[in-house]
Order: structure tokens, then sequence, then C-alpha cells
């Protein structure tokens, strides 16, 4: 302890996550005092923090850390909190100011409104019937709030008219609104026309919906849409507030009708094959604001989208990513075709994903998937269409590992890729905690490769793979042969596999008592066979917050047995430049 002043240590702990820092102090009572020190713990983030599930939060709280210096409390996705756990813990913080805790079980009931007289920021999950409070309970109790993100889980319980009315109309001091409609009926619609001509103070508005939007347009209201996104089943839409004269002269997505370099004409290239937005919600907005894209730093950028397998759409991402706009690049998700050096100028054909990582050094999350537009191989068989091909993919795989900072990577394997590429990742990549492979088609090779290496990932934490086969003795046998593993989730899905043992199983889950989540899809099992798995899986949920579930299929009408916390891994989908709401 003597070897740093108190000073240094303070500095050093107080950017840890609230786990990290809980462990340390922990090792030793020599540094339980940080747990008391004001600058350590007025930011208490716990977000996500699955471990956490181990400690008695409340207890925890009340004794051992200073909880009377708390202003900040996140508890983002701890599903497993029971209400008057949470409830206990927000009264005991006097100082408390910021409050997230979307995805648990505290909402907008009279008892929880009451608790958040202080707050200036909030974000909660709500089902429509909370909303039972008079109208002068939240003017009383919501003088103070500025931000609010609220995720609406249900609105089919209420006359969702009367909460427009009742709740929204009270926040006319709002500055800030997240709004995650997450229920796909289209009987009770959220108005929110209705919202942002009442809520004059807006300066920022963000939309995510399950449900069909029509175009929302503001700009009469000084809120300019700077972000968008549709996917299959959900569409997130970004405003910010601006000044009228902006509105007026705004005149392309992204830039001014004169381009000053070559990127910036790559940029609007970009923008004018994609309807979304290919970065962040920030990043977007930096842009719209200077209508230029001279002084930006991507740390996010996205280009998994249709319409992308053509030379000038592949060529003009290209020269974006090696350009010095990305050199601060932290998130990246490519397709093939940008992949395919066979369309890409001559300038630019030799290992361009080589020199990408090279001007990328920063990176660390990668996403590398099939294209969502196959082109057909015969004009006269419109309806037979092929993947893109070309060595170069093979050859960027292979230039993976040499990103030293990975530590999230999602990757879909061509049947013509054995897999062998994992290899060198598992053995170059020490910092590598995610890892999500897709195989749609028979690919054994690749099999053999995860059974033979997967054992030298030690610090991986989430864990994704699906293949039409596996061999889950083998798979489960691999993972047991992490010498200290710090495995979290796990989530295998195949069509078949002829194993019937299950004891490598037993003994993952025994040795590892720290995975939360296991989900094991096994098609064409029957239900026996499911039963019995899950029974085997039932030995292990010794706590609330364990899921583990053996089914043949999981679909989106089963997902009310998977809490929100974990369909990130659940579902094999981009999570690049997309909305987080737990990252409000």
């Amino acid at each position: 302890m003597d070897i740093f002043p108190y000073e240094i240590w303070e500095e050093i702990v107080k950017h840890l996550p609230a786990i990290d820092l809980i462990n340390f102090c922990n090792s030793s009572e020599v540094f339980s005092f940080l747990l008391k020190d004001k600058n350590v713990v007025i930011k208490f983030d716990l977000g996500s923090c699955f471990q956490i599930y181990k400690v008695p939060l409340y207890k925890y709280i009340s004794k051992e850390i200073g909880y009377m210096y708390i202003k900040y409390l996140n508890i983002n996705k701890l599903y497993w909190l029971d209400l008057d756990e949470i409830r206990d813990i927000v009264r005991l913080l006097p100082q408390l100011e910021e409050l997230r805790a979307l995805d648990t079980i505290i909402g907008m009931r009279d008892e929880d409104v009451l608790l958040y007289k202080k707050l200036r920021k909030l974000a909660v999950s709500v089902e429509a019937d909370q909303f039972t409070s008079p109208r002068e309970v939240y003017r009383e109790n919501f003088t103070q709030l500025k931000s609010l993100c609220i995720k609406f889980v249900s609105k089919y319980k209420a006359d969702f008219r009367r909460i427009h009315y009742m709740f929204f109309n009270e926040l006319r001091k709002l500055d800030e609104l997240w709004i995650y409609d997450a229920d796909e009926t289209e009987s009770q619609s959220i108005r929110y026309d209705y919202i942002v001509c009442n809520l004059r103070c807006l300066k920022r508005l963000v939309i995510k919906s399950k449900s069909n939007l029509t175009l929302l347009d503001y700009k009469p209201f000084g809120l300019l849409k700077t972000f968008e996104k549709r996917r299959q089943n959900v569409t997130m839409i970004g405003y910010v507030k601006f000044d009228l004269p902006q509105l007026i002269t705004l005149k392309r997505p992204s830039l001014s009708e004169i381009f000053e370099s070559r990127t910036e004409k790559s940029w609007s290239t970009i923008r004018s094959f994609l309807t979304e937005t290919p970065c962040n919600f920030e990043t977007s907005t930096e842009i719209d604001t200077t209508k230029r894209i001279k002084n930006v730093e991507f740390k996010e950028l996205s280009f998994y989208h249709t319409r992308t397998c053509n030379a000038t759409f592949t060529n003009s991402t290209i020269d974006i990513l090696l350009s010095k706009h990305c050199r601060s690049l932290k998130r990246l998700c490519l397709t093939f075709c940008i992949l395919q050096e066979d369309i890409v100028d001559e300038a630019e054909k030799k290992n361009v994903f080589r020199h990408i990582i090279n001007n990328c050094q920063h990176l660390s999350d990668l996403e590398i998937v099939m294209c969502t537009n196959l082109e057909p191989m015969e004009i006269e068989s419109e309806n037979f269409k092929v993947p893109c091909y070309s060595s170069a993919i093979l050859g960027a795989y292979e230039q993976i590992s040499n990103i030293r900072n990975l530590t999230n990577l999602s990757l879909e394997i061509p049947a013509y890729c054995n897999g062998t590429p994992l290899k060198d990742v598992f053995l170059k990549c020490p910092e590598l905690q995610s890892l999500k492979v897709l195989s749609k088609d028979p690919n054994e090779d690749l099999n053999s490769v995860l059974y033979s290496h997967l054992n030298y990932a030690q610090h991986l934490r989430d864990f994704r793979f699906e293949n039409v086969h596996i061999d889950l003795d083998r798979l489960f046998s691999a993972l047991n042969k992490v010498t200290k593993s710090k495995l979290e989730r796990v989530v295998i899905k195949c069509n078949y596999e002829h194993s019937t043992q299950l004891w490598p199983l037993e003994k993952l889950l025994k040795r590892n008592n720290d995975i939360i989540f296991v989900a094991i899809m096994v098609s064409k099992y029957n239900r026996h066979q499911i039963n019995k798995l899950q029974d085997l899986l039932n030995v292990f949920k010794d706590h609330p917050a364990k899921i583990y579930v053996a089914k043949t299929e999981i679909t989106p009408d089963d997902d009310i047995i998977i809490p929100e916390a974990h369909k990130d891994i659940l579902y094999f989908k981009s999570d690049v430049s997309m909305l987080h709401f737990t990252d409000y």
C-alpha cells in the first residue's frame, strides 16, 4: 500500500467497473477503505454485470460501500433483483441523481414514482398498466427530471392514450427523451407527434420500436433526424435540436454540395446507397451539425446493408476505412463483398483487409457476415443465387489474428473456409472475450478446429456456435480444457448431433459456477432428449439469475423465457453502430 500515495490509488480505482472495484478491494483489507471514498463510488456502475448475482446487493451496499456519496447508479439488466430490494437500495442513497434500471422489475408503479423525486436522469422498463397515479403525483415527483429513458414492455393492458395526457404532459422540463416500444402489437400505438408537440424543451429524441413506424418528420419543432436504422423487426431513429437556419441550409444527409476531399465524396456515395446511417448516433449528429466529415473520427462503422455487392460501394467503403478518419475506429462490421479484391481498384488490390487493420489499430470489435443480397449466377435462372466468393475472403480471415486488441468477434464462416484462421485468433488475441461463429452449411473441418483449439481462448466469457452438425460432447470437452475458465454465457445451435453422453456438459457446469446463461438448441431432438438435457441443466440452476434452457428452437414467440439481458447472444445479429438503450 505504501508503494503509491493515497491519491494515486484513488485515481486508479475510480476508473474501474464496479465489479472490478469490488473484487480489487475485497482482495485485501488494505484496500477496503477505497469503497468508502467519495470520488471512487460517486458513480457506481453495475450495468450488465452478471457476476454481481453472488452478492446480496442491498446488504453489501449498505455495509461495505460509502452509499451516502453515490449520485449515479446503474443496475441495467440485473433482472433477478427483487422489487423490494431495488426500492430499498434507491431509498438508501440520499444523493442519488441518476438511476438506470432498464430490464429490471422496478417501473412506474405508484410506490416507484415516489422514489424518483430527486432524480435528474431516469431509465426504467414499464408496462402500461403501471400508470395509475394521478397527474399531480407525476407533476410533484418529476420536477427535477431532465432526461428520461423509458421502455414499454407491453401496452395492451391499458388505455395508452391516458399515458400521453396524464404522464408525458407533466414532463415539461424534459430536454432528453428515449422511448423504446418493445411491444409488437399495433393496437395501442405511441403518439410521438403528441409528445414532441407538448415537450417543447426537447433537445434530443431517440425512438426504438418493434412496431411499424411511418415517416416521422419533426423539423417544424426544430428536431432534425440524424440517425436511422431499420432492421427486420426493429426501427431506430435519433433526433437532435437544431436552429431553424441550420435546418434550411442542410441540403444533403451528411455533406454540403461541394466535396473537399476524395473521402467526403466516398462518404456521400455510401450514403446514396444506404437508407440507414453507417456510423453511430453521436458521430452522425456531429456530421449533420458541421455538414462535413473533415474533423470526424469514426468510432463505429457498419456496412451490413443491402445493395452493397458492387464496385462503386465497395471502393467507397475501402476508401473510408483507409482514411485518417478511421484511425480511432473501435467497432467494425463488414460483408463478404467488401473483402473481395476482384472488384477493388487496382491501387488497392493487394491485401485490402491487412491495410484496413494497419490503419485501424484500435479495433476491438469485428463482425464479418455474408452479403444480404446474393447475385444471380445466370440471368435465365434468377432464383438461383450464390454468395460472394473470392480467395481474398480467406486471406482476410487469416489477417484477423493481427488485431491484437480484439475482444469481440462475430464471424459467419462460408462452407469453403475450414476455420483454420481461428487457431491463430485463439493464440494471438489474448483479450478475446466474446466469440460468435455461424456456419449455415455443414462444416466438419470448422468443428474440428474448435474442438482442438478452443482451450486456448483463456479469457472467453461469451461463446455462441451455430452449425448444421455439432458433436456436443467434444465441444463441451474442449471448453472443459480451459484451465482458468471465465465463461459466463454459452449458446449452441445445430440441427442434429450424434452423441448421447452428457457428462462433459455436467462437468463444465460443475467446475464453472459463474456460467449464468446456457441455451442449447438441437432441432432434430425429440421430446425425450430435450427433457433429459433440461433435467441435467436444472440440477445446476441454483440461483434465479441463472437461465439454462434446452429446446429444439427458440423463436421470438418464446422470448418470454429469455431475459432481455441475454438476447444479444441468443441470436446471431449485428451489434455495431446500433442504438443501445442500456448505454443511455
